[in-house]
């Protein structure tokens, strides 16, 4: 089950209780079972609302992600930009990859995400609650990725962009909680590999930060590459 953004928080907080137990519990798959690739992985594209950490955050999740892209071929090293914890998505249609300077439609969607964001943060209730608690990070059979514990103001930020999105008839599918994705698996990898990574995200230290921005945009996925290209930022304060 997805998270609800019209939950209240404390409904959030126990499911983000359930989740991590999942996770957990996926981990646990990875290391008995190995890994597998994602489908995910495989090309495509699509729009994407997200948070935007600070460098204290993201330039520590990219050296990881590079890290483990150096012990898994094929499998890519997140860049800078594209380490973030989305709000919501929207795959593009047919799966065909997006060119807001090319298709009018891609263009009209993102101002309508932009708009959307804009009217969010505006009347977004709780602002000097939004940090978020970033640990630990976690093993699945298809990805790595760190866990993130929100306080009240993040949720209540998530829940305003999707409800302004609602309004103008965008329907945004919701993250299942605040996460830094590490990486994404092209190719399969025994158990004894799995545990090699494992070895490597526990050298992660726990980090809490509230984000600096909001940021709509698109994303590309194709071999060995996952890119996330900007197209408006809303700065938060």
């Amino acid at each position: 089950m997805d998270a609800d953004p019209t939950w209240s928080f404390d409904r959030y907080q126990a499911y983000e209780d359930v989740r991590f137990r999942q996770s957990l519990a996926e981990q646990e798959q990875a290391l008995s079972g190995g890994l597998v690739a994602d489908p995910k992985s495989q090309p495509h594209g699509g729009y994407r609302i997200a948070c935007v950490w600070p460098e204290e955050v993201t330039a520590r999740a990219c050296a990881l992600s590079a890290r483990l892209a150096e012990l898994l071929p094929e499998t890519p090293a997140y860049p800078y930009q594209a380490l973030h914890s989305s709000v919501g998505n929207i795959a593009a249609p047919g799966a065909r990859l997006v060119d807001p300077d090319r298709i009018p439609e891609d263009r009209k969607l993102l101002d309508c995400l932009a708009d959307s964001a804009a009217a969010a943060v505006e009347r977004a209730e709780d602002s000097r609650t939004r940090r978020v608690a970033f640990d630990p990070v976690l093993l699945a059979p298809k990805m790595a990725f760190i866990f993130g514990r929100p306080e009240g103001g993040y949720w209540a930020l998530h829940a305003a962009i999707h409800s302004a999105c609602a309004v103008r008839s965008v329907e945004l599918v919701p993250s299942w909680g605040p996460h830094l994705t590490l990486t994404r698996f092209a190719r399969p990898a025994p158990p004894e590999k799995a545990g090699k990574v494992l070895s490597e995200l526990k050298g992660w230290a726990a980090v809490t930060s509230a984000p600096t921005a909001i940021l709509v945009g698109w994303y590309t996925v194709g071999p060995g590459v996952f890119r996330v290209d900007p197209y408006h930022t809303i700065a938060l304060t």
